[in-house]
């Protein structure tokens, strides 16, 4: 069975008026209803928009500010919106370049429209994105895709590098204690391997917890089968120690 497009809610997020207009009609003569196409500016107006609604499908400029359709998906399947992580995802756009679409292809984009956007392309990209089985859920898995840009280094700082260092195992392990995730918070230190279900490394022994990683494991617990964290509640003067290892402040 096809899909019933009277049904589909589509965001269609584009920097150009006349963009947006012209996909909105093509929608509109598919079948899609005239209240459920909504319209955004760039990727931070279309955060806002996935903030108070749910919608079935996005049809994405790329380049675009101040958050580009890149930073968009990665936002999206990082779970940092209420739409389901694996919501189908098309990219309109005149810059289909290789790196482009490697890099669309590894956040798991469904499908890449040449502008100008032909009304058969639009359907045809459309229905496939919505037939197509979705992505797991995998909000961890994506963190570490860097798109580029200043709002991915600003939003997504890269976690740091496990060391390996005797006595800074010694110090883990004698200041280590099991927390519930609603009890940690972002800066706090693992102790030991943070490891799902399947026995994948999400966090290394050693390194800080961000306020982004904690978001996720704290909204699917069950997913990757975490509920407590092993953490190491450093003194200030031991936390200088651990200072000293990352040439950082911890803090």
């Amino acid at each position: 069975m096809g899909v019933d497009l009277s049904t589909v809610k589509v965001l269609v997020v584009d920097d150009q008026l006349l963009v947006r207009t012209l996909i909105s009609q093509v929608l509109r003569n598919f079948g899609v209803k005239s209240e459920a196409v909504f319209q955004a500016t760039d990727g931070n107006n279309a955060l806002h928009v996935l903030a108070a609604r749910q919608v079935d499908i996005i049809l994405c400029d790329m380049q675009m500010a101040p958050v580009n359709g890149m930073d968009l998906l990665k936002e999206i399947r990082c779970a940092r919106t209420p739409n389901p992580p694996n919501l189908p995802f098309v990219f309109l756009s005149g810059h289909p370049e290789r790196n482009n679409i490697l890099l669309a292809s590894k956040l798991h984009a469904d499908g890449f429209v040449i502008k100008p956007p032909k009304p058969n392309d639009i359907e045809k990209n459309l229905l496939t994105a919505l037939e197509r089985p979705r992505p797991a859920i995998d909000p961890f898995g994506y963190l570490a895709i860097a798109t580029g840009s200043e709002y991915d280094t600003r939003n997504f700082e890269l976690p740091l590098a496990p060391k390996q260092s005797h006595d800074l195992d010694l110090l883990l392990d004698r200041f280590h204690v099991d927390k519930e995730i609603k009890a940690v918070v972002p800066g706090d230190i693992m102790s030991k391997d943070l490891l799902d279900q399947n026995g994948r490394v999400l966090l290394p022994r050693g390194v800080k917890i961000q306020k982004v990683q904690l978001a996720i494991l704290a909204k699917y617990q069950a997913l990757y089968g975490v509920h407590t964290l092993a953490v190491a509640e450093l003194p200030h003067d031991q936390m200088i120690m651990y200072q000293d290892y990352y040439g950082i402040n911890p803090e």
